[in-house]
This record gives structure tokens, C-alpha cells and sequence, in this order.
């Protein structure tokens, strides 16, 4: 509700994210909620009764007013192949997410994330894609859940990606790209009208190890800092790998936010992971905008193809130079390229008829 609060006063459009990708999980923090009483197993929950649905419509409508919500996201279990019951019960919670966003006179996305069940064939992405635009919502919030992998690599995943996105594109509606992190900057390629990204490794993609309990603690331990660097449209170790680079170097790579003074500063100075972490968001939040701007998705394509191929021109700059990069960050970015260059001509008249809308 503070932050809720915060945003109102700066102007910024809020949302809220029941999140029942994984319907039975909570905690303590959920329990709260007056949501958390429908957090239940997916049989259980596919039982639900008419009346019931009107009191999780009641919650929404609750929540959402005193949140001052700009529109109303439904909660909806992930889209798993083979699951017509998954189907049913999304149609049903968003029909009571609907009533919810027309009592507050706002407009109701419909939440759809799809399992890596759905995701790992052609076939099934369509399959699940053709189900959920069953329902009419006044824009989509879209997810996509990938293997495991601190940024999604694989050209054939990522063309995934893009293609259920365009396919939700062309319906007309808004479409909200859900968990994006830096795959943000392929998202207006798509089509999509916003991003949702964030800072921990957690938020970079979805995953929904969020939702499940893991045994000991989290939180990186004593890991340095990582600084995002537009340039390379990835990380590098700070200051591990920033002071094995020259001036010039550094100049390419260190592209700077109001968020990282102590890296930019002679001599550097010691930098917070959370400011690390405040850099990225603002990073990323800077190409989005630009992004954004331009008129057409074929031009934002474009814009991203571009700062691909520089990113991956400057990584071998790198390597030329003996600098390590580790953690496989130069793993993604030529695949992105490929991908998106398959989507491109794959649906070329989808293209064409995006721009007609």
C-alpha cells in the first residue's frame, strides 16, 4: 500500500499481480491477503463455485480500489499442454477479474503464462496461444517460462517467445510483457506496449521457482556487484573485470545511470549490490523508453538487431583484449539476433498487418 501510495503521487500507472501461477503456494506475507483463501490446489480451485467467484471478484474489487489500480490483472494458473482444465478455470477466474476491473471502471488484463510444457514445441505454443485468446480482455499480461538459465539463450525458445507475444499483439489488445528483464529489448519487436522488468536474477525471466520452497537462504551471499552495460546488453564483475579494461574500454563498456557514481568516479570506488541492481533497472528502463518511442515494431526490431550486433562485435573487443567473460554472458545476444530475424520473415504479413492496427 506505501508503494502504492508513492507511485499515485508521482503519476505512475499501478498494478497488482494476484500471482497464482502456482495456486497452492504461500506465505506469510500472501496470507495478508483477503486473495490468499483461493490459493488452493488446481483441482480444487477447477471446483470453485459460482459464489465463490463472486467473492474473489469482491476481493479484486477491494484490493483494487484501495491500491488505486489502473487496471486489473486476473489471476490464472499456468497454461500447461494437455491441461482443458487449466483453459476452464482461467476463462472462469478472469470472468471474475472482469467483474472486478468494470466495478472499478478499469480496464482488465488477462494474465497468461505459459509453462515450459507449452513452450518447448511449435505445436504446443500454438495450441496454448489459440486457447487463451478464447477470452476477451482488454490487453494481455504475458508470460513465458523458460528453462533454467540465468538469461534465456536458446533461438528456438526466444522465437517462441516472440511469436506467442506477436500472435497476442495482433489481437488488438495492449500487451504487457510480464517478467522481461533484459529481454525487455526484444519485446517491442513483438509488439508488446510495455515491459515488466525488475532487479534480481529472479525477476530476469519467468520462473516459477518463485512460487516453490527451497530449502536454506537465498540472496547471493558475498557476490560482487555486476554493472549492466547497454553496450554489451549483459553484465561484467565489478570491479573483477572492470579494471582489466583500458580507458578506451571502459569508455565503450561503462555506460552510465544515475546509479553509479562510485564505478565512474577516479579512482572508482566500492559499489552496493542494491545500487548495482537500481543501475540495471534504470539501464534497462532507458532502452525500453527509446524503444518504445518508435513507430513500428519493425523498427524496434531493427533498433535491437543493431544493438545486438554491437554487442557482440564489442564482446570479441573484450576477449581480444584478455578480459574473462564469465557466466557465459556473451551466450544470448547472437541468438537473440537469429531469432528475431526468423520471426521477421517467418510472419512478415503479420508484421504488415500489426502496423495496420
Amino acid at each position: 500500500m506505501e508503494y502504492a501510495a508513492q507511485y499515485a503521487q508521482l503519476d505512475a500507472p499501478v498494478l497488482f499481480d494476484p500471482q497464482f501461477y502456482v495456486p497452492d503456494f504461500s506465505n506469510d506475507n500472501l496470507d495478508t491477503y483477503g486473495l490468499s483463501r483461493f490459493r488452493t490446489s488446481l483441482g480444487t480451485l477447477g471446483q470453485i463455485s459460482d459464489s465463490d467467484l463472486d467473492q474473489l471478484a469482491g476481493e479484486l474489487e477491494s484490493l483494487g480500489a484501495e491500491l488505486g489500480v489502473s487496471g486489473v490483472i486476473a489471476p490464472a494458473a499456468m497454461y500447461e499442454a494437455g491441461r482443458p482444465d487449466v483453459l476452464a478455470l482461467n476463462a472462469r477466474l478472469f470472468d471474475a477479474a472482469k467483474m472486478a476491473g468494470n466495478a472499478l471502471g478499469v480496464p482488465t488484463l488477462a494474465s497468461v503464462t505459459l509453462a515450459q510444457s507449452a513452450t518447448n514445441a511449435d505445436s504446443t505454443v500454438v495450441a496454448a496461444v489459440g486457447a487463451a485468446t478464447s477470452i476477451n480482455p482488454d490487453g494481455w499480461y504475458y508470460g513465458f517460462e523458460f528453462r533454467e538459465e540465468r538469461i534465456p539463450s536458446g533461438r528456438d525458445a526466444v522465437r517462441r517467445c516472440c511469436d506467442a507475444g506477436l500472435s497476442f499483439a495482433l489481437t488488438g489488445k495492449p500487451v504487457l510483457h510480464a517478467y522481461a528483464g533484459p529481454m525487455c529489448l526484444l519485446s517491442y519487436a513483438f509488439g508488446a506496449t510495455g515491459v515488466g522488468i525488475g532487479h534480481s536474477h529472479n525477476l530476469w525471466r519467468f520462473t516459477r521457482q518463485r512460487w516453490e520452497t527451497v530449502a536454506g537462504q537465498g540472496g547471493g551471499g558475498d557476490a560482487p556487484a555486476r554493472f549492466f552495460s547497454k553496450t554489451l546488453w549483459g553484465t561484467v564483475i565489478y570491479p573483477d573485470e572492470t579494471q582489466l579494461m583500458n580507458m578506451a574500454l571502459r569508455n565503450k563498456v561503462l555506460t552510465p545511470t544515475s546509479f553509479c557514481g562510485p564505478v565512474m568516479a577516479t579512482p572508482p570506488a566500492p559499489w552496493r549490490r542494491w545500487d548495482a541492481g537500481k543501475h540495471l533497472v534504470c539501464a534497462l528502463a532507458d532502452v525500453s523508453a527509446e524503444l518504445a518511442e518508435l513507430g513500428t515494431a519493425r523498427e524496434s526490431a531493427d533498433s535491437a538487431d543493431q544493438r545486438l550486433a554491437e554487442a557482440v562485435t564489442l564482446y570479441g573487443e573484450l576477449r581480444g583484449r584478455g578480459v574473462p567473460v564469465r557466466d557465459n554472458a556473451d551466450a544470448y545476444q547472437q541468438n537473440w539476433r537469429l531469432a528475431l530475424a526468423d520471426v521477421l520473415a517467418n510472419r512478415s504479413a503479420d508484421y504488415d498487418y500489426l502496423e495496420l492496427l
